[in-house]
């Protein structure tokens, strides 16, 4: 069994497991003193906040219909989305929608679902990634056997961004995710060093999946930006890419979570900070910590000096920077029980099929439940203690898959 570190003062009981700052670059100082743009970043980080932005939400039933009446556990409706690029305009073999399957936020009329889901460095060299917190759900997987690093499959399809990156190489695991979404798969192709025996790319099933040859290597640039090391520059215009093409769809899920607005469980405990470890005995690795001002998890990493920082990310927009920087937060937060074994030398297998425990922290409470995924073809389902399917808040999630040999770190309030 799973277990979770209690950090309160209460005898030393066990629990179960459980951004807007504005980039300012002096631009005349970059081009008369000979300085990169990196060395003329600013953060003056104010209070944490969702992108995109707040409409109306639209809270789903178990078949993907608005409910007519909020369950007993839920607040009112309150709003949601979405400044910003909105995917493209359907067509007449894509799926239309008015609620996002993965938000829970209302959609302009005729949104096309159109899924695009990225492999995003998380080497420290490589933060602040660009356009994580246009993502609609980002999964967070540990990586290979050398070292305790992760690496991001973030999903967009609310809003396709103009640029995301440092795109990445891609794992077995991260292809075997993304095959339960559909839709179109960037990375940099397999593992350099993959073996013969290794599973490729190729062999995946994906439908549509791009990397940096071909004709899609016109919308992959490199960009110095944030590091001048090679391997953490390459970028994808996601945005350009899905409006010059248009060749792949999927079909929306409404079976993997639920939403609904000002969702609250009775028998959930108050939490205000969650340390998640990966592959490292330290239980300090990432934390997420509840900000109640508003209602979202604040994300922090440790960096390569083991210095525990606030985690940003660059939003593409259209100043003269070309970028917003922000925290990375979260509105719902699932750590997600896996299977981690060694593959062989370098790499790791893991299983993202069968079933297994889940924690849930969502508007400050936490509680605890279940994921299934019995094939590959199927979705994952995440369900509540009480077996019903879990409502998250609408807004963005962050699904940590975590080694089922490690522990969490829980602290509590009070």
């Amino acid at each position: 069994m799973n277990r979770i570190q209690n950090q309160t003062a209460q005898g030393g009981s066990r629990a179960k497991r459980t951004l807007c700052a504005v980039l300012l670059a002096a631009v005349s100082v970059v081009l008369l003193g000979g300085c990169s743009i990196a060395n003329t970043l600013l953060d003056t980080t104010q209070t944490p906040q969702a992108t995109p932005g707040s409409e109306e939400v639209v809270v789903l039933n178990d078949a993907g219909q608005p409910l007519s009446s909020a369950t007993p556990e839920a607040g009112a409706a309150s709003s949601a989305i979405s400044e910003g690029t909105a995917a493209p305009e359907a067509t007449a073999k894509n799926e239309t929608l008015t609620v996002s399957p993965s938000t829970g936020r209302a959609l302009p009329e005729g949104t096309v679902y159109r899924p695009l889901l990225a492999v995003i460095d998380n080497a420290a060299q490589a933060r602040p990634q660009t356009g994580l917190m246009l993502a609609d759900v980002v999964y967070e997987f540990p990586l290979d056997r050398v070292d305790h690093g992760t690496r991001f499959l973030a999903v967009f399809s609310d809003v396709l961004p103009l640029r995301i990156g440092p795109i990445r190489t891609s794992r077995a695991y991260l292809a075997d995710t993304a095959l339960e979404w559909g839709g179109l798969y960037v990375s940099l192709g397999d593992p350099e060093q993959a073996g013969s025996n290794y599973p490729l790319l190729s062999a995946s099933g994906l439908p549509d999946a791009v990397q940096n040859k071909g004709t899609a290597a016109d919308f992959f640039y490199r960009d110095k930006t944030v590091t001048s090391i090679e391997e953490h520059t390459l970028f994808f215009k996601a945005l350009e890419y899905a409006e010059a093409t248009g060749g792949y769809s999927a079909t929306p899920c409404t079976q993997r979570f639920q939403f609904q607005s000002d969702v609250t469980y009775k028998k959930g405990k108050p939490f205000s900070s969650v340390g998640i470890p990966f592959s490292s005995s330290d239980s300090d690795h990432v934390v997420f910590t509840y900000d109640a001002a508003s209602g979202r998890l604040i994300r922090s990493d440790k960096n390569s000096k083991n210095v525990l920082g606030e985690s940003k990310s660059l939003t593409p927009t259209e100043n003269v920077v070309g970028y917003v920087s922000e925290p990375i937060t979260a509105q719902n937060l699932i750590v997600q029980y896996i299977s981690v074994s060694s593959y062989d030398t370098m790499y790791r297998s893991i299983t993202v099929t069968g079933n297994g425990d889940c924690d849930y922290f969502i508007n400050g409470r936490y509680v605890t439940g279940t994921w299934s995924r019995p094939t590959l073809a199927d979705p994952t389902t995440y369900k509540l203690y009480d077996g019903s399917i879990i409502r998250l808040e609408p807004g963005n999630t962050w699904i940590e898959m975590m080694p089922s040999t490690r522990t969490i770190k829980i602290r509590y309030e009070g």
